[in-house]
């Protein structure tokens, strides 16, 4: 899988240096490169895609074949005239170490990737047991083949097919996982514009977005515009939790391995009994599906992603997102524009309401999103008949002022009002009219005159909802920008069925801050640290979150699977090596045993996935 991070760079030019060391003055810094295109993008993933779809076709016919010499090295199918095991064993031999030898030179970025997986400075790998099982395969054959006559008549058997059809295995997840990539690429190049979520690492922001949470440390994740990067691609190849966790089960199985072909070499077993019992233990140990599984995983991961619009970039991505504990989101993704009603309109001394419809849809046509659908629909969308504005001024969570046909306009909350100085009504008649607060009440004043007040009423949208309860079983907190300055967070709450403390309203100081953050950050900087590409809907965001969860839970789930089985291999190497059988497994036996857990894995992988 290490091959698939590296090969979109692969192409990338390096200065040259001689052998001395000393740099050649006319190279250019790597930082002047020039990064790759989203079409020189797309062509290298066709490329790889074609390469590991013909060592697919190639590494399983040579499987097909290398399972058919053990089957007839066991007796249990005819052998060809020319490869007879009884007639000419040295022929036969000789046959099955060329075709092991092909399979693994058709498999070799997983024999490269697995063995140095090994290494403690070097990336882990799921690739590392099947690489060590056909490393075993091939000193078996080899041995069979220099002792043709005596391993002919023996009791050990031949797994070369077992280990070849784990290299097809670990080829053949590698394929399916950059399919998962190439479909997240593609979509991603399909939207014209899509926004980057990411997790807040500025403790400053932090700090300021959080001061009204009980929690001293949130893990926050922002959206904001970003543009595609080829850092996305070799994102997604990254390196995964399971692939930490099966590089020390690898150290576990393979030391058993050894043990159990040092005890066959020196007790009796010699050495064709020794490479029978290593390649045993390493062939029933290491399981067929350890690349698959997380192939499959991020393949389902990418469909369920873009099902809402998301692409999740790798496991990286799907851990941090797996911490997010608050997301901040906009008051206009939970209320589009026929979410909120007219009730009623109260018109005070002095007032006329042809004026204060027009007053009000002119500023907030230019304000606020949430509240401009509605006045559009009471004008009838006759945008030509409002008022020019000047000296817009936006007060987050108070309301807005601007000057509209020779008139200083202000329109907002009580408590702007009240800032500003304009005369209000008793609270119990705002009491009355908002059935004590379950509607929203913004006022519209004059030249400092009180002139009407508007009851509100907001209507939940049915995808905002399931957005919202996906974040609520998760125990995901809001942090909601809201230009609309009759909306509250208890209002929110209410409106969505949401538990008390679950909403928070940023206020001036917070949205100001965010903004700055947003524009001091370049898109292609956003690009580094994103952990999801969506679209603009707030559905999309929560797709793509619980797509990522599902996906953690069950390539977890599954991986635990895969470790259980390799243990329980270990113990059952054990225990056939003290009996002194275990050189002796069949080919039948082994490819039954090993189907079973892969099966098990994948089916938990998929039912994980599927519920969620």
């Amino acid at each position: 899988m290490e091959a698939l991070k590296a090969a979109p760079a692969a192409e990338a030019s390096t200065a040259e240096v001689p052998v001395d060391g000393t740099p050649v003055a006319e190279a250019e810094p790597a930082s002047e490169e020039v990064p790759a295109t989203p079409e020189e993008v797309g062509e290298k993933l066709r490329k790889m895609g074609a390469a590991l779809t013909l060592r697919c076709v190639l590494g399983g016919i040579l499987a097909a074949v290398l399972l058919h010499f053990g089957l007839v090295a066991e007796g249990l199918l005819a052998p060809l005239a020319a490869l007879d095991p009884v007639v000419a064993p040295a022929a036969f031999y000789a046959a099955n170490l060329l075709f092991l030898a092909a399979a693994m030179a058709v498999a070799a970025p997983v024999l490269r990737d697995g063995l140095l997986g090994l290494k403690k400075d070097g990336r882990p790998s799921s690739d590392t047991m099947p690489a060590l099982a056909a490393c075993a395969a091939l000193l078996e054959a080899v041995v069979a083949l220099l002792n043709a006559q005596s391993y002919q008549t023996s009791s050990f058997t031949i797994l070369s097919g077992i280990a070849a059809l784990g290299l097809f295995m670990a080829l053949l997840g590698s394929r399916v996982q950059l399919a998962a990539v190439k479909g997240g690429y593609d979509l991603a190049m399909s939207e014209p514009e899509h926004r980057g979520a990411y997790r807040v690492k500025d403790k400053d922001l932090i700090r300021m977005l959080s001061r009204s949470l009980d929690q001293k440390d949130p893990w926050i994740l922002l959206s904001r515009p970003t543009d595609w990067d080829e850092k996305l691609v070799e994102q997604s190849f990254g390196e995964r939790a399971s692939e930490r966790r099966a590089r020390k089960t690898a150290y576990i199985l393979l030391a058993a391995s050894v043990l159990a072909g040092l005890v066959f070499l020196l007790f009796g077993g010699g050495i064709s009994g020794g490479a029978a019992a290593l390649t045993a233990m390493l062939c029933m140990g290491a399981p067929l599906s350890s690349t698959l599984v997380a192939g499959v995983a991020s393949l389902r991961l990418q469909r369920t992603a873009a099902a809402a619009g998301a692409v999740i970039p790798g496991w990286a991505a799907v851990e941090e997102l797996g911490g997010v504990d608050t997301v901040q989101v906009d008051a206009d993704e939970l209320f589009t524009a026929d979410s909120a009603m007219l009730e009623d309109i109260r018109i005070f001394k002095g007032g006329r309401i042809d004026r204060a419809i027009l007053y009000s849809a002119s500023v907030l046509n230019q304000s606020c999103a949430a509240l401009r659908g509605l006045f559009r629909q009471i004008i009838e969308d006759r945008t030509d008949i409002l008022y020019p504005i000047k000296d817009l001024e936006v007060h987050q969570g108070l309301g807005f002022a601007a000057w509209c046909d020779n008139n200083r306009v202000l329109i907002g909350n009580r408590a702007y009002m009240e800032r500003e100085g304009v005369p209000l009504p008793e609270l119990e008649y705002e009491q009355k009219h908002s059935q004590n607060g379950t509607l929203q009440i913004l006022y519209l004043a004059v030249s400092g005159n009180l002139h009407a007040m508007f009851v509100l009423h907001y209507v939940g949208g049915r995808n905002a909802a399931r957005g919202l309860e996906m974040l609520q079983k998760e125990n995901i907190r809001l942090l909601v920008s809201c230009g609309d300055p009759s909306l509250t967070a208890r209002q929110i709450a209410e409106v969505y069925h949401l538990p008390e403390g679950m909403v928070t309203l940023l206020d001036q100081e917070q949205c100001t801050s965010l903004a700055a953050a947003e524009q001091a950050a370049p898109a292609a900087e956003n690009a580094e640290t994103c952990c999801m590409i969506h679209t603009q809907g707030f559905a999309s965001l929560t797709g793509g979150l619980r797509a990522a969860e599902q996906a953690q839970n069950a390539e977890n789930s599954a991986t635990t699977v895969q470790l259980v089985s390799v243990w329980f291999s270990v113990v059952i190497g054990v225990l056939l090596t003290y009996a002194g059988s275990v050189g002796m497994l069949s080919v039948v036996m082994v490819l039954m045993y090993q189907a079973a857990w892969s099966a098990l894995s994948l089916a938990v992988c998929a039912l994980k996935q599927h519920n969620g």
